[in-house]
Formats: structure tokens, C-alpha cells, sequence
């Protein structure tokens, strides 16, 4: 028989506080512990809630290294001792058939059927608040501290489980990698009978156990055993129920709190994969979501700046067509009110007369010096103009001169012949005098018809012509 310390009444007053001391209890099978290992490697699929940069500070703290593997043995063994004392019993009290019987059946779990299983998990840890609190309330944070409360809450639950469960808690360990400091272990409820039909028998039975047997003492005790940290007992809610329950005997008004659903480890931790995963794709569904998004954004974000720069070019374009109609109407208004010409090398040019207003002579010399290229095709338009013009002019004022050049000298030819009759006919005293006297006119002519077919007349009279 197991023998147990007595928890009914605690020797450790609660201390009021603001955070409740967590005990969690799980139950589980021996063969759900391969999956329990797999949580402590950090090998099972989806491990987002754990930070692995902080996995190595999670530290053992009590039980063998090989102790999953050690109480799969010992499950075996007691199976197997249980078997050979219940043969031996029955022998000794219903015969060897009866004996003979129960060895062929052969060994049976060391358990009571039960739906949950008859090891317990256990978790125990506190509100992430009160971990983190700081002596000086100027500080945030004091990783110092932290770690030091998370020392003192590791030093007491340990305590705590040793003196309650003592030989029956085959592992413990602190872990600092997830999302509060917390202790998590296994406790093996090993407990001892004895009757003449069976023998000594082992059994897992946590019923056996107080605090296993009264979930509602173990909130008790360890609430009154951790008031010297500042902790209190959680939420009395079996004690809520069992006075909303009275409460409604009396007044059906009364609404009576939802009885805690206790989840087998096991069951648990597949819920809670499931749980992740499902969290895992709808944060990845959200992801994909965002990201298509965001490229949605961005292909928006360079359809609109294509339709803006279009948009600045067409209005470039529109502003540079608006400026070349000017262009164009500034040079066709200017030369037909006489203010352009041709100048050298047949370019056009301005009018070096004040004809022209300052403001118009600027902004023709723009244009001229820079024109867009509807200006630069009507400038050279003008200028192939004005130089067929000028060609044209040319043209018949060479005509005109060399018709009115051969009309004079016609009569030139009629005048020497005038002038030959008249000094033959004249006195010899006269004729010598008549000769020097028209012989002036005459050398002035030739002076005027030898310059006019050099060309000494200039440009300027030329183009007044």
C-alpha cells in the first residue's frame, strides 16, 4: 500500500496576490510518451510557438536520462510480476486450473480501463506578467530579474512535486523556449495492493493519490504553497459550480458555469498539432493573400505610372505643338508685315531698320536661333522662297538693263552720227570747239555704262528694285 502525506489541511497560508499559480493536469498511456519525447526534442511538424534560439536553455531537472525507456521497462516487468502473483494467489486459493487458466491468458496492463490513461502529465508555470515585473517601476524589462524569479519559481515547484509525489515523478524539466517559463514533466501514480486471490499487485492508479484523485486539493495546495512568491490559487471553479448548482434549487435564474473538459495528453497535443497546422496554412493562406496583394499594388502602381508619363508626354508633346504653331504664326506674321529678310548666305534675318519691337525682335531672334521643327521648315521655306524671289528680280532687272543699254546704245550710235554730220558741216573755226565741247557727255557715258555691267550697284538698291 502507498502511503501519502496528509494535504487536507496545509500547513502555508494563501497570500493575497494579483497572479494565480498554474497546475495543469493531462492524462495519457504509456505509449503516447514516444509523442511527449518528440515534444521535448522539438521534432514534432509544427513547432511555430517555439523560439529554437532559446531551446538550449532548457534544462532537466529531475529523473534519469533514459528514463522514458526506463518506465516503458518497468510497465513490462510489473505486468509480469502482477501476472506471476495473481497465478500464485489463485493457486494457492481456487487451485491449479484456475492458475493454469490465468497464466494462458496472459499478462495485463498494470492499469484500470479508463478513457484518459493512468500516468499524468503536468505543467506548472504562471502568468507571463508576473515573470517579466520589475522591482523598479521605471524599467520595462530586467533580464536579471526575470531570470531570478524564474530560478525561485523553479526551486519551489520542484520542491513541491518532490514532497507530493516523491519515487512517482519520473521526469521534470524547465522550459524557457516557449511563450511562458513553465515546468513540464510526467508523474507514474505507482501504487501497491495486496489480497489473497492476487498477490501483491502494482498498479498505476491515480486515484490512489490525493491530489491527483481531487483536482480541486492539488489547486489548494499548491496555491498556499507558492503565496510566499506572491502567487495565489486559480479560479474555484468546481467550488463556483457546486454553489450554482445549490443556487439553482432555489432560482432557476441561476446560470451554473461550464464544467472544465479535462483532456487527455495525448488527445491534447494532437488537438494542438492540428490546431498549429491549421494556424500554419491560414498564416501562410494570409501570406499568399498579402503578397498577391502587394504584387496587385505594385502592378497598379507601374500601370499608373505608365498612363502618368504617357500623360506628361502627351502634354509635352501638346506644349511643344502649341509652341511651334506659335513659332509658325510669330514668323508668318512678322514676314508678311516686312520684318523678316533674306540676309547672308541667303538665311533669314531681321530687318536692321527700328521697324520691329524690341519685345518682337527677341522673340523672332529666339525663334530664328532655336526654332521647333514646324518653324525650321517654314524658315527654310521662306528662305528658298525669298531666294526665288530674289533670283526672279534678279532675272528681270538684268533684262531691264540690257535693254535699256542697248537703247543707249542706239543712241549713242545715232547721236556720233548726228555728231559727225554737224562737225562736218560746221566752220573750221567752230568745229574743234564743237568737239571738246560734246566729247564730256559722251566720256561720261561710257564711265556710266562700263559700271553698270561691272555690277557696281550694291545689294540694298538691288533688292529695292
Amino acid at each position: 500500500m502507498s502511503i501519502h502525506p496528509s494535504f487536507a489541511q496545509s500547513s502555508v497560508e494563501a497570500a493575497p496576490g494579483v497572479h494565480p499559480v498554474v497546475l495543469v493536469f493531462r492524462e495519457m498511456f504509456p505509449h503516447h510518451l514516444r509523442r511527449y519525447e518528440l515534444h521535448l526534442q522539438r521534432k514534432q511538424r509544427d513547432m511555430h510557438h517555439v523560439d529554437h534560439d532559446r531551446t538550449h536553455l532548457n534544462r532537466h531537472l529531475h529523473g534519469e536520462e533514459d528514463w522514458l525507456d526506463s518506465l516503458k521497462s518497468e510497465v513490462e516487468l510489473v505486468r509480469l510480476q502482477n501476472l506471476n502473483q495473481e497465478v500464485e494467489g489463485l493457486q494457492r486459493t481456487r487451485g491449479s486450473n484456475e492458475a493454469q487458466k490465468r497464466l494462458i491468458e496472459g499478462p495485463r496492463d498494470p492499469w484500470r480501463a479508463s478513457k484518459g490513461g493512468p500516468l499524468r502529465e503536468f505543467i506548472i508555470t504562471a502568468n507571463k506578467e508576473w515573470f517579466e515585473e520589475t522591482s523598479d517601476s521605471a524599467k520595462l524589462f530586467d533580464i536579471r530579474e526575470q531570470a531570478a524569479r524564474e530560478n525561485e519559481f523553479e526551486a519551489l515547484a520542484l520542491d513541491w512535486l518532490k514532497s507530493r509525489f516523491g519515487d512517482m515523478l519520473v521526469h521534470a524539466r524547465a522550459d524557457r523556449d516557449e511563450t511562458t517559463f513553465h515546468i513540464h514533466g510526467i508523474i507514474a501514480p505507482w501504487h501497491e495492493k495486496h489480497s489473497k486471490r492476487s498477490g501483491h499487485q502494482r498498479m498505476l492508479q491515480p486515484s490512489a493519490h490525493p491530489l491527483l484523485k481531487d483536482y480541486e486539493k492539488a489547486q489548494d495546495d499548491i496555491g498556499a504553497f507558492f503565496a510566499e512568491l506572491g502567487l495565489t490559487r486559480g479560479e474555484r471553479r468546481a467550488e463556483a459550480r457546486r454553489k450554482a448548482k445549490e443556487a439553482r434549487k432555489t432560482d432557476p435564474r441561476v446560470e451554473v458555469p461550464k464544467k472544465r473538459r479535462h483532456i487527455p495528453a495525448h488527445i491534447w497535443r494532437a488537438d494542438e498539432e492540428l490546431r498549429l497546422m491549421s494556424e500554419a496554412r491560414k498564416l501562410k493562406a494570409e501570406r499568399k493573400s498579402a503578397q498577391a496583394e502587394r504584387d496587385e499594388a505594385a502592378r497598379a502602381k507601374r500601370e499608373a505610372d505608365r498612363k502618368t508619363q504617357e500623360a506628361r508626354t502627351a502634354s509635352e508633346q501638346a506644349q511643344m505643338r502649341t509652341q511651334a504653331a506659335d513659332e509658325v504664326l510669330q514668323i508668318a506674321e512678322q514676314a508678311a508685315r516686312g520684318n523678316l529678310r533674306p540676309g547672308e548666305e541667303g538665311r533669314l534675318a531681321i530687318r536692321r531698320d527700328d521697324r520691329a519691337a524690341p519685345e518682337t525682335r527677341k522673340g523672332l531672334e529666339r525663334v530664328l536661333t532655336n526654332p521647333a521643327p514646324a518653324a525650321r521648315k517654314l524658315i527654310r521655306h521662306l528662305e528658298r522662297t525669298y531666294g526665288a524671289f530674289r533670283q526672279t528680280a534678279t532675272r528681270r532687272a538684268e533684262a531691264e538693263v540690257e535693254t535699256r543699254m542697248n537703247a543707249v546704245m542706239r543712241a549713242e550710235t545715232a547721236l556720233h552720227a548726228l555728231r559727225n554730220k554737224v562737225v562736218g558741216a560746221l566752220p573750221e573755226a567752230l568745229r574743234k570747239r564743237f568737239i571738246a565741247e560734246t566729247m564730256k557727255p559722251g566720256a561720261e557715258l561710257e564711265r556710266a555704262m562700263r559700271a553698270v555691267r561691272k555690277g557696281d550697284q550694291g545689294p540694298e538698291k538691288e533688292d529695292e528694285r
